[in-house]
Parts: C-alpha cells; structure tokens; sequence
C-alpha cells in the first residue's frame, strides 16, 4: 500500500511543481523572446537612421561604401536613380538570385506609396514592416529621398537570422533546463515522499503491532475467564466454584489494568496527558513510594533503600499523581527483575542547572546496548515469549509519557554511571544491574 502511495505521491509532487515550473519558464521565454525582439528593432531603427542620413548628405555613393554598410549592418540595400538601379544593383542580382528580386517587389508593393513617383511633394519618405518568404525573415524599409529634380529610392532588408538562432538557442537552453531540472525534481520527490512517509509507515507498524500485542495480552484472561465459566457449569463442588470464581475476578482486574492503561496512551497520543501541576516536594513523594513498597521487598527477599541529599530540595512543579504512579511503575519494575537477595536504591541529587535528578536502580543483570531505546516500546518485554503475566509491557512506555508531559527526559544506564555522584551506588557490582534516571526541569 504505501508503495502505490509513494509513487502516486512522487507523481503528483513531480507533476505540480513540474508545471509551476514550465508556466514560469514560459513565461521567462515570453519577456525574454519580447526583450530579445525589441533590441533587435531598436537596433535596426538606429542603424537605418545612420545609413539614411549618410545617403541623404552624401551626393556620391561609391561601391565601397555601400559594401561596408552592408557587411558591418548586416543590410541588403538596393537603390534607384529616378527609378534606374544604380550598379550595385547588378551585383546583387548576380549574388542573391531570383529570392531577392521577388523579396524586393513583395516590398515594393507593399509600401502604401510609389517610392519612384510619388508626387505628394515630400522630400523624403520611409516605411517600415516585416517581411517573410520560405525561409527567412527580414525588418524592411523602403522610401525615397529627393534633391531638386534627383530622386534616390531604396529598398532595405535586415536580415532576422541570427535573431532567429539566438531565439532557437534560447528555446533549446530552457527546455534543456527544464527536463534536466524535472529528473533531478523527480529524484528528489521520489527520496522526500519516502522521508515523508517513513513516519506514517512506522506509525503503522507500530499500530499493527500494537493491535496484535494487545490481542495476545487480551487473549490470556478472556480464555481464562471463558474457561472457568464452562467449569463452574459443570462442577457442583463449593471450592471448585470459589477457586474458579478468584480465578475469573483476578483476571478481570488484569483486563481492567490493562484496558485502563491502553486507554491512558491512547489519550497521551490524541490529546496530550492531562496534568494538574501544583508546587511538589519531590524528596517527599519519594519517601512515600519507599515506604509503600518497602514491605513488598521484603516478601521478595530484597533490599529496598532510599538516598536522600542533605541539603534542602527546591519545589518542582509537577503533578503528584503522575509521580507516584512513575514511582510505581519503576519500583515494581525493578521489585519484578531484581534477583532474591538482591538490592533495589531510590535515589535523588542535589538540584544542578535548574533541573533535578532521581532515579531507580536495582541489582542484577544488565539491559542490552540494543534494547535501551526499545524497552520504552509499547508491549515490548525482553523475554519474547510473554510468559510474565504480572506485566504487560506498557509499564515503561507509560512511565516515558509521563516524564515527557512534564518536559523533562528518561533513560536507562548501569548504576556505575553515577556511582560518583551517589555513594549507595558503589555498593553495587560493577557492569552489572539497572538504573532509569530521570530528570525534571524546577
């Protein structure tokens, strides 16, 4: 599924900002090929009105001059005496052919006046136009200039060819520009759809996993419960029914704790977990929990201390409730995995850079480098195979979101990390055992 969503998504970003990028390249080519145009008939004008005035003001034309005009202007001129070709009319005859004499009549007859007798009394006259034929285009300009009886008439083309090249050289650079940008855009869309989609992708895996988790935990105690159900219809023995009765009750309390805690993350994640925050005495809050589960470690066989600093702890501002409940989970946590005769610390440090320190360690194995970050997995437990019915796996993840709601961070080390810092922890071997330690901001 989201392989179909991650090309549809590569095409649709392709696509979109693919023709936002043509429209603005063709509209970059319009002012450009308009700007290109006008220079170019700017050009043209000027340089007509420098050719007309040194016609106007010279009473010979020589060969010479004409030929120059031509080749620095890129014109074709051709001019009559009282309707007469001059001699550079042969020559041009000789080298442009039948194409410029049919160019030049299509000019002729195309100007609104007769540029060899017009007798409107003027004595000059130009217009000026665009011509085409097969192959080329040309700016034309066709008029006469008159002195006493003389008339001199002239027809002039510029030559559009090499405006034509640079336009086709602009066409090609902006095409080329686009489908070389388009590939690199269709790269990276296909790269930046994946990297948008990997959390949704891993929000789904997650979601299935949890679905399927929360099946199995579910699973147990509805088997257990439908199976004492089917006993108690069957036996007529006072104990059976009572034994079966505790048997379903203590299941339905599982079901219920579990059901709770799911309904807690599922509302930490749609909305937030709701806080009522109030000025706490954290040392305080610790000496509860220490005293709450000191007598269930001592049914385990195990050592329960609390580490306290000497000098005076400032309020933090946090809610109580959600505290004890992080105590809870963490000290049960370490009540379940502490081996027997082994040592369970609750500990806090002096406030440093205005956040405090406390935390929960406990003697016994290490967790592994590549289960650090996932034991805060929702149902995730290192032994795979679920037999721990005393815990479901949320214990954790719910302990991080309440730590996250307060703004401060958790995570898990070895006690030998902070044995500097907190004397009971050199008690305790070395690379071995747990430490969560949590920080909260004053």
């Amino acid at each position: 599924m989201f392989d179909k969503l991650h090309r549809q998504l590569t095409i649709f970003c392709t696509a979109t900002i693919g023709a936002i990028l043509v429209i603005l390249s063709l509209l970059c080519l319009f002012y450009a090929r308009q700007s290109m145009i006008q220079t170019d008939r700017s050009s043209f004008q000027k340089q007509l009105n420098t050719i007309l005035t040194s016609l106007q003001s010279q009473e010979y034309i020589s060969h010479q001059w004409l030929n120059q005009m031509q080749n620095e202007y890129r014109f074709s001129i051709y001019l009559y005496d009282n309707g007469d070709p001059l001699y550079y009319e042969q020559l041009h005859e000789d080298t442009s052919g039948k194409r410029q004499t049919s160019l030049r009549e299509k000019a002729i007859r195309r100007s609104q006046v007769d540029i060899f007798y017009d007798n409107s009394g003027e004595s000059a006259y130009h217009e000026e136009f665009s011509l085409h034929d097969s192959s080329h285009s040309y700016y034309a300009s066709v008029g006469y200039l008159t002195q006493d009886t003389d008339r001199l008439s002239f027809v002039i083309f510029y030559d559009l060819s090499h405006l034509q090249h640079n336009l086709y050289s602009l066409y090609a650079l902006i095409l080329a520009a686009d489908v070389i940008t388009l590939i690199i855009l269709s790269v990276f869309s296909w790269h930046f759809t994946r990297w948008v989609l990997l959390p949704v992708e891993t929000s789904r895996q997650k979601q299935q996993e949890f679905i399927a988790a929360a099946s199995h935990e579910l699973r147990s105690p509805l088997t257990v419960i439908l199976s004492g159900m089917e006993t108690l219809d069957k036996t007529q023995s006072p104990e059976q029914r009572h034994h079966f009765c505790c048997l379903m009750q203590e299941e339905g309390r599982r079901m219920q704790h579990l059901i709770s805690d799911m309904l807690l993350l599922a509302n930490a994640d749609a909305h937030g977990m709701k806080l009522h925050l109030q000025e706490t005495s954290l040392d305080e809050l610790l000496l509860d929990s220490f005293e709450k589960y000191e007598s269930i470690a001592l049914s385990r066989k195990l050592s329960l201390r609390i580490s306290l600093p000497e000098e005076d702890i400032p309020f933090c501002r946090t809610d109580p409730e959600r505290i004890h409940q992080l105590l809870s989970i963490l000290l049960d946590n370490a009540v379940s995995y502490t081996p027997e005769n082994g040592t369970i610390l609750l500990f806090l440090m002096p406030a440093r850079s205005h956040r405090i320190t406390f935390g929960v360690a406990n003697t016994g194995s290490s967790i592994p480098d590549g289960e650090k970050e996932r034991i805060f997995d929702r149902f995730y437990r290192a032994e795979k195979s679920h037999t721990d019915h005393e815990h479901f796996g949320l214990g954790l993840c719910m302990a991080k979101e309440i730590i996250r709601a307060h703004h401060g961070s958790i995570r898990v080390t070895e006690p030998e990390v902070l044995a500097s810092d907190v004397a009971e922890l050199q008690k305790f071997p070395v690379e071995t055992g747990t430490l969560f330690l949590m920080e909260l901001p004053l």
